[in-house]
């Protein structure tokens, strides 16, 4: 009685003399409430549970696997990306779950058979986040920012190679919304960039780059395709070494160069980084590739 007093107070009504249908639904509706946060909750806690599952696992590593130097640097290119998601860091065969594979492959990256995946790997061969990076830095580093992204969309605009094509203008359109879209990512996020010490200011954007993350990306997909079968073996292998030719041509230092352009380019990209404690562990964990080969030591 309580609550139909209650409701009779806030509503200024009886509920008992309300249509049986109103008054099920008065009772359906916030129950159907409940139930979609908490299955919403639990999915989240789920997922946070199977991040933190893999990383307990450790750095997973074949350390006999007969490779040469060279060899395993080129695959743990794509090692935070495999760390990350639970599969060998030094090894081509990544041994994903299943079920963690597909979610990977056809809800993350929309592959779905081996044409997506060859798509998906032509894409990122193309390095689109360093690509698109010079615009990028041209807002980030300039002291009038909203001057700057003016200029930006001007040239943009009236560049004949936009000009000239039937669909220029929503292609010019396209990139003028992901190119704010990465500013607002780098901007957002700063602040804690620098406290992370992956950069120290706006012109480590500019030495870093952001190669790394698109070699760690085409190295990670190209891996896991292969395990899922959409790639042989060979083409597999030769997405890992044309990856780790476009790290080398950043002129990284070390591999803590290509962690931090990794992490950059990742934030760029989504708005966050929250990979920190991963390449810490990559950089100093004795087991880690990065740590049995260094970058230094690498045949030039």
């Amino acid at each position: 009685m309580e609550f139909f007093d209650y409701f009779t107070r806030l509503l200024g009504m009886d509920p008992t003399q309300l249509p049986v249908y109103v008054r099920v639904m008065t009772f359906i509706v916030p129950v159907v409430i409940v139930v979609y946060f908490t299955c919403l909750i639990v999915s989240k806690v789920k997922k946070a549970v199977k991040i933190v599952r893999h990383v307990t696992k450790g750095i997973r590593v074949k350390e006999d696997a007969g490779l040469s130097a060279d060899e395993v640097r080129a695959i743990s290119t794509g090692a935070l990306y495999a760390y990350q998601q639970g599969g060998y860091t030094d090894i081509m065969d990544l041994d994903l779950d299943e079920s963690r594979l597909s979610t990977i492959l056809s809800e993350w990256w929309d592959i779905n058979d081996r044409d997506s995946a060859i798509d998906t790997i032509d894409y990122l061969c193309e390095a689109p986040s360093q690509n698109i990076l010079p615009l990028v830095y041209s807002v980030c580093s300039a002291s009038n920012k909203e001057a700057a992204m003016q200029t930006l969309v001007d040239d943009i605009n009236n560049n004949p190679d936009f000009k000239d094509l039937p669909d220029g203008s929503e292609r010019a359109k396209s990139l003028i919304e992901t190119v704010k879209a990465r500013i607002s990512n780098l901007n957002s996020q700063y602040d804690s960039l620098v406290s992370a010490g992956v950069i120290s200011s706006t012109s480590d954007i500019k030495r870093l780059g952001v190669i790394a993350w698109d070699a760690g990306r085409l190295n990670f997909v190209a891996r896991a395709a292969m395990q899922k079968g959409y790639l042989t073996s060979e083409e597999c292998k030769k997405c890992v070494n044309h990856a780790f030719e476009m790290s080398k041509s950043a002129g990284y230092d070390s591999w803590k160069d290509f962690a931090n352009s990794y992490m950059l380019g990742r934030t760029m990209w989504n708005g966050e980084c929250n990979m920190g404690g991963l390449a810490e562990d990559l950089l100093t964990k004795p087991q880690s590739p990065w740590v049995r080969f260094p970058w230094a030591d690498m045949r030039h």
